[in-house]
C-alpha cells in the first residue's frame, strides 16, 4: 500500500500585502482544525480549487468563503472580516480608506443625503460588486420570499449615487445585498419614507408652480398669436405643443407651435404664407 502523500500546497504568494496576510490566516486557520484541502472544500460545499485559490493569496475570495471558513475553522469574526475588507480594497488600489460623507441614517433629510448614505454603506461594506449583490439578494428571496429582486442595474445605480430606490421593499433587498443588520432596517426605511415624502412634495410644488407660469404666460402667447394674424381656439398648451388657431388670412384651421412663430420660422400650412409679425390683416382690410 502506498504512503504517498498529496502536493504540498505552495507558498502563499504576496505574503506581504493584505491579500497575503488574508490567505496566510486562512490557511492555519483550516491547518489548526487538522483539515486537509479536500475536506474544507466539502464542509464550505465549494470546489477543491476554490479552497486552493483562497489560500493562494492572489485574489480574495468571496465573502461567503470567508464566513464559511470563520465557522469552519473558528476564526476571528471580527478580524477576519476586516481583513477581507482591508485585501478587497488593496486589490481595487485603494490603500487607504476613505468613505462618502453622509450623515447617520437618523439625520437623513434629503435625497442627496440619502444617496450619500447608500453609497456610504456599499464602500463600508467592502465594495462588493454588482454580480455578488445580486446573489446574495436573490439567495434571501428564495429563502425567505421576503423584501424584492435586486438586479446588477439597481444595484450599480443605488451604489453610485445615479438614482434612490423606488420603494422600500427595494431599499431593503439592497440593505440585504450589502449584508447589513436586519435590525436596522426599520431606521432606514423611516428615512425612505422621509425623503421619498419631500421628493412628492417637491413635485407636487413644481407641478402647481409650472402651472401657474402656464396661465401667466398665457395672455402673452395670444397677444403673439393675433400678430402674425392667428387667432387660438384652445387654451394654451405650451411653447412647444401644437396649438390650433385660425389663420385670418385663408381663414382655416391649423396647428401652430408658439415656440416657431417666435423664431418667425411659422408658415401656414394651408396658404403658405410666412407667419411673421406684421403679417395680420387690420380690420379695414378684412371688412
Amino acid at each position: 500500500m502506498s504512503n504517498r502523500k498529496g502536493r504540498p500546497p505552495k507558498k502563499v504568494a504576496n505574503a506581504a500585502n493584505p491579500i497575503g496576510e488574508l490567505a496566510e490566516l486562512l490557511r492555519k486557520g483550516r491547518q489548526s482544525k487538522e483539515l486537509t484541502r479536500e475536506q474544507l472544500a466539502s464542509k464550505l460545499g465549494r470546489s477543491v480549487c476554490a479552497v486552493q485559490r483562497a489560500e493562494r493569496g492572489g485574489n480574495p475570495p468571496p465573502q461567503h468563503t470567508i464566513h464559511g471558513y470563520i465557522g469552519i475553522c473558528d476564526l476571528d469574526p471580527v478580524k477576519t472580516e476586516a481583513l477581507w475588507k482591508k485585501a478587497v480594497n488593496y486589490r481595487q488600489g485603494i490603500t487607504r480608506l476613505s468613505f462618502t460623507s453622509a450623515p447617520h441614517i437618523d439625520l437623513v433629510r434629503d435625497p442627496h443625503e440619502f444617496g450619500a448614505a447608500l453609497a456610504r454603506a456599499w464602500e463600508k461594506g467592502g465594495r462588493p460588486s454588482t454580480r455578488v449583490m445580486e446573489e446574495r439578494a436573490d439567495r434571501h428571496y428564495r429563502e425567505t420570499h421576503s423584501y424584492a429582486f435586486l438586479s446588477r442595474s439597481s444595484a450599480g445605480r443605488f451604489s453610485r449615487r445615479k438614482c434612490l430606490p423606488g420603494s422600500d421593499r427595494t431599499l431593503q433587498a439592497y440593505l440585504v445585498a450589502l449584508q447589513i443588520p436586519e435590525s436596522s432596517f426599520p431606521r432606514w426605511v423611516q428615512a425612505w419614507r422621509r425623503v421619498h415624502e419631500q421628493r412628492l412634495a417637491q413635485r407636487k410644488a413644481d407641478r402647481g408652480q409650472a402651472k401657474m407660469t402656464k396661465q401667466m404666460e398665457a395672455p402673452v402667447a395670444k397677444i403673439r398669436m393675433q400678430e402674425v394674424g392667428l387667432v387660438p381656439r384652445e387654451k394654451f398648451p405650451g411653447a412647444v405643443a401644437p396649438w390650433s388657431a385660425v389663420h385670418t388670412a385663408c381663414d382655416q384651421v391649423s396647428r401652430y407651435r408658439l415656440r416657431s412663430i417666435l423664431q418667425g420660422t411659422a408658415q401656414c400650412p394651408v396658404c403658405g404664407e410666412l407667419l411673421t409679425a406684421g403679417t395680420a390683416p387690420d380690420e379695414g382690410n378684412r371688412a
